[in-house]
């Protein structure tokens, strides 16, 4: 325990380090897109946008009310189940300047409605500074059959859509940059407490789930659904 940190926070915010990582990613006074923004990493990026300077920070999610709620005050949230956030026309006309994918897919979506049914972009293009940052393959299960498969997802293919994204499309589509792994140190673990400790992050907690039988499961069958509302945290035991 450090500090003011319960141990229920201190686990949430070491697994939502990567949130910490992006968070390095944002120029002041830029528009944000969060694709995913209600889970594990996007509440507590959203927080640490704010804090880097961002000027506007849109999530989407199945439940946009929680976004716009502390401590994640989103400044707008769209609920993705209503509304095709890629045909929005409020943001065809205001476009983002950066889109963070954390949902898996927002690449094929942005590509098809921009390059195939021919809609105004919802973020600028590479050549105005557009951004696409993923953590995340397109898919949020695929099958790995081998070291050729496993790096056509995540080396290959990935390498391809950045080359092309600053070649050819860059007068359409925004650069693209897939954001994979952490420093091989505690560094980022130690910065994202620092940010804790000062007051910049809170940990937000879906949870914590007894560890019992019934318990862990209901922790996995929620990050199964992919819906959780922050990081999942089990409780091993009462901290004395």
């Amino acid at each position: 325990k450090q500090h003011n940190i319960s141990p229920e926070a201190g686990a949430a915010l070491a697994s939502a380090s990567p949130a910490v990582c992006l968070s390095d990613y944002v120029q002041p006074n830029e528009r944000i897109l969060v694709l995913g923004a209600g889970g594990g990493v996007g509440s507590h990026f959203c927080q640490l946008a704010k804090f880097r300077g961002a000027s506007f920070v849109c999530g989407v999610s199945q439940n946009p009310n929680r976004l716009l709620k502390a401590p994640l005050n989103y400044d707008d949230a769209i609920d993705y189940t209503k509304e095709n956030i890629f045909e929005s026309k409020k943001y065809q006309q205001e476009p983002f300047d950066t889109i963070i994918d954390l949902a898996c897919g927002g690449w094929p979506s942005l590509v098809e409605a921009v390059s195939k049914h021919k809609l105004p972009s919802i973020v600028k293009p590479a050549n105005m500074g557009g951004r696409f940052i993923t953590l995340t393959p397109d898919a949020p299960t695929f099958e790995g059959h081998g070291i050729f498969s496993l790096m056509s997802i995540f080396l290959w293919k990935p390498l391809w859509r950045a080359f092309w994204s600053r070649i050819a499309t860059r007068r359409t589509l925004p650069t693209f940059k897939n954001v994979m792994g952490l420093p091989d140190s505690r560094e980022i673990i130690t910065r994202t407490l620092n940010l804790a400790k000062e007051g910049k992050l809170e940990a937000v907690i879906d949870g914590p789930y007894p560890m019992t039988t019934d318990g862990v499961r209901k922790a996995f069958r929620t990050l199964e659904s992919r819906h959780a509302k922050g990081k999942v945290v089990v409780r091993v035991a009462d901290y004395k």
